[in-house]
């Protein structure tokens, strides 16, 4: 087999596709010597099977002009096919790739790529035709792909939608209720709605396998073949772009009622049945673990108390169900029913999460250990990208709180914040802080929330992911142009950052309101210097007696029916936040 390089020339590229089809032909016939005889190899048939007309042609025409290369309809006997349907054995050239976008407050989480199509062609109109709530759906196409996209998808000329002058496509997207847009992944933001698409999210798998994409495959005697045909007629593969993506969930309380109701099941594990497919999906996912975890006495039993305590095996159960990362500094995070000593509570919590596998942060054996970052780092088809996690604590932090020699959770203090999000800086990528804090059962953050949110994001953090209302509480954007300039140690392109003020419960037993059964968890995507975007999957916990289901468990729910009170609640607290 030849081997050449792709910078060649497409005629000196023919050349060697020629003698490489021909290269197993039996040798001449020997003539006289006085008589020189040129042989004429036979011509390479290549089949091109492309719907498009337009692109059918054009890459016969590149055939067509290459020497020793014939031009077939029939792919059978052809030695080399072009097409733009898979073929066993081929080689895929992605040519371009989109994520379907919407406004940050869709209901609609998931499409298919059929339904993508129908939306831009106007024979879907409205999102209640995909079962969201009923806005117009208003589609819009960056006008330099427009052509591309239509061709890609089966879109006649007439059918393709508005377009948009590509600088100004993602504004006009992020403030258009109802707006439906295919974009470039890499140009991912808050503001934008990320689609998953017949299973596949833009912000967790590579960007080349989303089913929206213009694509080819040619079948070869091998890659090189095939790469060499592809400079021929000037397929050239897009570049990869493939995010880290992560999830994180509300509270977890495997004790109290939620314990005994598993119990009764036969399985810890069950408190994940309706969730476990996700948090095993991601990259890395991310939980805030609000008891103790130890043997030390048996789990807390199903009272009226607020002595919390779950079981060692929990752990593990955390980690079979997909959980990467545990925050420690939970309120009850020292509590050991009938009296057992905190102190070794809290410390056999961290080792027995340890010994599953999991990375833990705002807890240690002193405040030094309490305030160190939890690390865990994804690989991706780009390269590694790495997460730094703290965990702090204000609601407990009195009589739980670490000290220079005693164990505890890290208090949630603004000095401690800012110094902490710095140093983690020079280790990760990203810097996440979990915190504890605010009013129990209200869906507005206090101003202590806010300043020590925003201090956590001046100093360079990504995200903030609160806790403890038990309510979901404001998601809260800040824009990269709004961030401080970047400080030793960050990234050179600015990201975006997030707050969520509060995730509500998740694994959990307040059956007594509505509001403490619902909660959210959020799956968010990374480059290595940025923050793409996040999505918000409601939860419900179905342990309320009247809906007879008391197995304390959280699962995801339709954001448009069951869900839909829950993405209110959230916007409408977001609505009232004061303007930075």
């Amino acid at each position: 087999m030849i081997s050449l390089p792709l910078r060649l020339s497409p005629l000196l590229l023919a050349v060697a596709l020629l003698a490489a089809c021909n290269s197993g032909e039996a040798d001449p016939i020997s003539e006289p010597t006085s008589v020189p005889v040129v042989h004429t190899p036979t011509p390479a048939p290549v089949a091109v099977q492309i719907a498009d007309p337009v692109e059918r042609d054009r890459i016969a025409a590149a055939l067509g002009s290459a020497p020793g290369i014939e031009v077939t309809e029939n792919a059978a006997t052809a030695a080399m096919t072009i097409t733009d349907e898979p073929l066993d054995g081929s080689e895929l050239f992605v040519l371009a790739r989109w994520a379907a976008v919407t406004d940050q407050r869709r209901d609609v989480l998931e499409l298919t790529r059929d339904e993508v199509v129908r939306a831009l062609r106007g024979e879907a109109t409205d999102w209640s035709e995909f079962g969201g709530t009923a806005t117009p759906i208003v589609p819009l196409l960056p006008a330099s792909q427009a052509a591309g996209i239509a061709s890609a998808l089966g879109i006649l000329p007439a059918e393709i939608p508005a377009t948009v002058p590509d600088d100004e496509l993602l504004d006009l997207v992020a403030s258009t209720p109802g707006a439906l847009a295919l974009v470039q992944p890499e140009d991912l933001r808050l503001g934008l709605l990320a689609l998953v698409v017949d299973g596949h999210d833009p912000y967790r798998d590579p960007a080349n396998d989303s089913p929206l994409r213009d694509a080819r495959w040619i079948a070869a005697d091998g890659p090189e073949r095939a790469a060499q045909l592809a400079a021929i007629v000037g397929l050239e593969s897009a570049p990869n772009f493939d995010p880290a993506g992560m999830i994180a969930t509300g509270e977890l309380i495997p004790a109290r009622c939620t314990y005994e109701a598993l119990v009764e099941v036969g399985r810890l594990g069950a408190m994940f049945d309706g969730t476990g497919d996700l948090l095993a999906a991601a990259d890395v996912a991310v939980s805030p673990l609000e008891v103790s975890l130890t043997d030390r006495s048996v789990p807390t039993p199903c009272i009226e108390t607020f002595a919390l305590q779950g079981p060692a095996e929990a752990a593990t159960v955390f980690a079979e169900a997909g959980i990467d990362v545990v925050i420690t500094a939970g309120n009850h995070a020292m509590d050991c029913w009938e009296g057992c000593n905190p102190t070794l509570a809290l410390l056999d919590t961290i080792d027995n999460l340890s010994g599953a596998g999991l990375v833990s942060a705002g807890a240690g054996a002193n405040l030094e250990a309490a305030r160190a970052p939890g690390l865990f780092t994804v690989q991706t088809l780009d390269g590694p990208v790495s997460f730094a996690f703290l965990g702090y604590d204000s609601i407990a932090a009195a009589f739980y709180g670490a000290g220079p020699d005693n164990a505890g959770t890290a208090p949630l203090e603004t000095a401690y914040l800012r110094e902490d999000v710095a140093a983690a800086l020079l280790l990760a990528d990203h810097v996440l802080v979990g915190a504890g804090w605010g009013v129990e059962y209200t869906s507005d953050p206090i101003a202590f929330q806010q300043e020590n949110a925003l201090a956590a994001i001046d100093a360079g953090a990504t995200v903030v992911l609160g806790n403890h209302p038990h309510w979901v509480q404001a998601v809260e954007h800040v824009p990269a142009d709004q961030r401080p300039a970047p400080a030793l140690g960050q990234p050179p392109e600015a990201s975006d950052a997030l707050i969520a003020y509060s995730f509500g419960n998740f694994v959990f037993d307040q059956s007594w309101s509505v509001e403490t059964t619902q909660g959210m968890a959020m799956e968010l995507g990374f480059t290595a210097n940025r923050l793409l975007g996040y999505r918000i999957r409601p939860v419900v916990i179905y342990g309320v007696p009247e809906l007879h289901r008391g197995l304390y468990r959280p699962e995801f729910v339709d954001p448009a029916t069951e869900g839909r009170p829950i993405l209110d609640r959230i916007w409408d607290a977001q609505d009232r936040l004061p303007e930075r």
